[in-house]
């Protein structure tokens, strides 16, 4: 897939089988909703689960290890005649170069997405045309993770599938789908505000951080532990411009959703150099986690 193939391959020695790019664990949480028979829960889980992992959802092939893992919990909310109202979270995350530790890459949330679904039937998406509201979803969001995927190891190499992304959001507003347009979920953290995000000149600064906090951060971290936090520790500061433009920033509010945990246990498990500026920096980028920012030390 990428050049960073052949590095895993010459210096594991591994053989490898090339397969789909998901490794997808679906779940579907139905304690909410009075229903008898959970079969038809259980099947659409299965079907979701196929969707997601035996689709090829680009041209290229993904071994084993590159392989990115995708957690997606449907907590259900209401359900009746096959129609569903869901709560959707995502979780993805890649591997790091030379280790069995798997960074999160993208976590979000989809609230109160709505969709028919009769029991049994496939799930099917035409890249050129709205097929369903399920199936343009996780499409969307797939595509989405993907290219944040690439972005982590080429810089920029991901544009195409948000591309793919953004077709899907203007068929299903062609098709007057509701959940789709600018003003859902309170006008912020929505799909439409989500790729249009991240197809912007504006997204420089974000792209810059998965590249760099990836490739020149976590997969050094084998090679070189001072120069890898360094390196992150810049990462991060980059992403003020980007801040300052807009405070409410989707993709800064994605960067620590899915990293927040992360970056507080890489700074405080010994940095051997001075953290106070990374500290402010994180303070300043994403004060919701204050609290685990001024535990570093």
């Amino acid at each position: 897939m990428k050049n960073i193939s052949l590095i895993l391959i010459t210096i594991l020695s591994f053989n490898f089988s090339f397969s789909q790019e998901i490794n997808g664990n679906i779940i579907i949480n139905s304690e909410s909703v009075n229903q008898t028979n959970n079969s038809v829960f259980i099947n659409l889980e299965n079907s979701i689960s196929n969707f997601i992992n035996n689709s090829v959802w680009s041209n290229e092939n993904y071994s084993e290890l590159e392989k990115i893992n995708l957690n997606i919990l449907f907590s259900i909310i209401s359900y009746s005649n096959n129609n569903y109202v869901v709560n959707i979270e995502f979780q993805a995350s890649r591997p790091v170069l030379n280790s069995s530790y798997s960074t999160p890459v993208f976590t979000f949330l989809e609230k109160n997405f709505q969709f028919e679904h009769i029991e049994f039937e496939p799930i099917i998406y035409k890249d050129n045309q709205f097929e369903s509201k399920l199936s343009s979803l996780l499409a969307f969001y797939t595509n989405i993770i993907i290219g944040l995927d690439h972005n982590s190891y080429i810089l920029n190499s991901g544009n195409n599938f948000y591309n793919v992304s953004k077709n899907i959001l203007n068929y299903t507003n062609q098709n007057n789908i509701p959940g789709w347009n600018s003003s859902y979920n309170g006008g912020k953290l929505n799909k439409f505000w989500l790729i249009e995000s991240l197809t912007s000149k504006d997204s420089t600064e974000f792209s810059d951080f998965v590249y760099n906090y990836h490739v020149n951060g976590l997969d050094l971290m084998y090679e070189d532990i001072l120069s890898a936090k360094k390196n992150i520790a810049s990462s991060i500061s980059t992403l003020k411009p980007l801040k300052r433009r807009n405070p409410n920033s989707i993709l800064v509010k994605i960067i620590f959703d899915s990293k927040s945990d992360e970056i507080n246990d890489i700074f405080s498990g010994g940095s051997f150099f001075d953290v106070s500026s990374v500290v402010s920096d994180l303070n300043y980028l994403s004060p919701f986690f204050s609290n685990k920012w001024n535990s570093i030390r």
